[in-house]
């Protein structure tokens, strides 16, 4: 005798069949009985069986935050007498499991729904002999990283919970509550996975970090409260008195002064390298370095460099690769796959994209996320739930989002060309730019962001921002709206004169995050912008 037992679509909701192919429903939600249709009595006590002990093991995998999918149990049980209404000698089930599933979890969660929390399964042992095997399918979404980008992003959430919900719920709390004493001790000692506390880990903002490792293509990933949180911890969490980097000149204004003020305060020197001279890496590493460190593009000279190529010679030479994948995101640029060892990003900008909130993530292999992991518990760059739920759900519009701001900033850029009041114009993808080689193998499409500069000086890139109507004059980027920032009166304000020329910035640059307005809207208000200060 031989039933199948299969979950279909909610948690608790099961179907089981039998050999004449009959089925009968077993819904463990209302712990109500399905439709009996031909079931003989004893092949609904293997039904019973595989469906109580399916509800535990839902319900056991959850608190263990293991993503269960789906599964089938198939139920054999042996009779003294066949046909007859006789007791069971042996029943076996065995349990195919698909999701993303320790096997260990899976194993203990097993143990505990068929032998201890089942009482169907206790009532047939006082007179059969029952036994279990399983086997885990993996999953067919998270580990399966043939599915495409657009996929990924939608479809990839928190377990759904009994309440059936379509969209992934927001589990707004601070912290958890445990079965018992012993649970609470097993969580803390390690020796049991759960949520302990949000600053250490929370549903909602695990799903984010989650669809990030999976469209970073990493192994694991650490949420942070904001993207300059997550560039300091790629950092300092491998980083020792001593140290030394060797970074890109052209990076970020805070990261700048990350590496320039506050690491010399823990005896952590540094190298700058101009990215047009490629051989300049190579040659300032020194026997102290641990870490190449680069921007690409570049914040804010949209400068190229070369993955591939740093890659290679941070493998040569043992050190950790990490890369700042912010104005690219993973749907463009994938560095984990060209040889870094941790892409990280501010996720405030492209994968918001909505200027709503503040948040960052460090995506690489489990060995180093162990150590970014330790330090961000410790000192606490927690990521808001609310907000990992709005870039959870940013992430699903990501990559037509990121589609029409390449489309438009190319436009832009090859519009800026045509004009004479213009010194020059950089996008990744004008065949005029420095990079265009490197950056058209790297990078699917050229980016959101364009930069410039306007004859006249620092007096008419000023003007020039006051007369735009439409644009935004923000500190942002990433914005569905098109903002415009003067960067050596903003962002690399605090960089002296010397340092911003050294990257390009002069008092005429202009940066433009080239937003999802209608490109021919976006045109006109830069052209009267431009003719009204010329």
């Amino acid at each position: 005798m031989e039933v199948v037992v299969r979950r279909i679509g909610e948690p608790f909701l099961a179907e089981a069949e039998n050999e004449q192919g009959n089925t009968i429903r077993i819904d463990g939600s209302s712990s109500a009985g399905g439709t009996d249709k031909g079931f003989r009595p004893m092949e609904l006590l293997l039904a019973g069986i595989a469906g109580c002990s399916s509800i535990d093991l839902v319900l056991i995998l959850k608190k263990q935050r293991q993503e269960l999918q789906g599964y089938e149990i198939k139920v054999t049980g042996d009779r003294e007498k066949q046909g007859e209404v006789t007791p069971f000698t042996a029943i076996h089930l065995h349990y195919t499991l698909y999701g993303d599933i320790q096997e260990q979890k899976a194993q203990r969660a097993l143990e505990l729904s068929v032998e201890k929390y089942c009482s169907v399964s206790t009532m047939l042992e006082k007179s059969a002999k029952v036994t279990w095997s399983f086997e885990n399918k993996g999953s067919s979404m998270k580990q399966n990283r043939d599915i495409h980008f657009e996929t990924a992003a939608v479809r990839t959430q928190t377990p759904r919970t009994p309440e059936g919900e379509h969209s992934t719920p927001l589990f707004m709390t601070s912290s958890f509550v445990f079965d018992n004493a012993e649970d609470a001790r097993a969580r803390f000692a390690g020796e049991k996975e759960g949520n302990i506390y949000s600053r250490y880990s929370n549903p909602t903002t695990d799903e984010f970090v989650d669809k990030m490792v999976l469209l970073e293509n990493g192994e694991d990933g650490v949420a942070t409260a904001s993207g300059m949180s997550a560039m300091f911890l790629s950092l300092v969490s491998f980083l020792e008195t001593g140290d030394h980097i060797v970074s890109s000149r052209s990076i970020f204004g805070s990261t700048h002064q990350v590496i320039t003020r506050i690491l010399p305060r823990w005896g952590i020197s540094h190298t700058y390298v101009d990215v047009s001279k490629p051989e300049n890496w190579e040659q300032a590493i020194t026997p102290k370095t641990k870490i190449i460190y680069a921007e690409t593009p570049t914040n804010p000279a949209l400068d190229i460099v070369d993955l591939e190529y740093l890659g290679r010679l941070a493998a040569d030479r043992g050190l950790l690769f990490v890369v700042d994948n912010c104005f690219a995101t993973p749907y463009l640029q994938k560095p984990l796959n060209l040889g870094a060892h941790i892409s990280a990003h501010s996720a405030t900008k492209f994968i918001d994209g909505q200027g709503r909130c503040i948040g960052g993530v460090v995506t690489g292999s489990k060995v180093a996320m162990e150590e970014v992991r330790f330090l961000a518990r410790q000192t606490g760059p927690a990521l808001s739930p609310f907000n990992a739920w709005i870039l959870s759900k940013s992430l699903e519009t990501l990559a037509v989002r990121m589609d029409r701001h390449c489309e438009n900033a190319l436009a832009l850029a090859e519009y800026l060309e045509t004009r004479n009041d213009i010194d020059w114009v950089k996008y990744p993808f004008l065949k005029s730019h420095p990079g265009y080689e490197t950056a058209v193998k790297q990078m699917k499409l050229g980016g959101g962001l364009v930069s410039f500069q306007v004859k006249g000086g620092i007096e008419r890139g000023r003007t020039f921002l006051d007369t735009l109507s439409m644009a935004s004059l923000s500190a942002n980027l990433g914005d569905t709206r098109t903002i415009i920032t003067h960067p050596a009166s903003t962002t690399h304000s605090k960089l002296s004169e010397e340092e911003r020329l050294a990257v390009g910035i002069t008092g005429g640059f202009v940066r433009i995050s080239v937003g999802l307005e209608h490109i021919d809207d976006i045109i006109a208000d830069v052209t009267q912008a431009l003719d009204r200060t010329m």
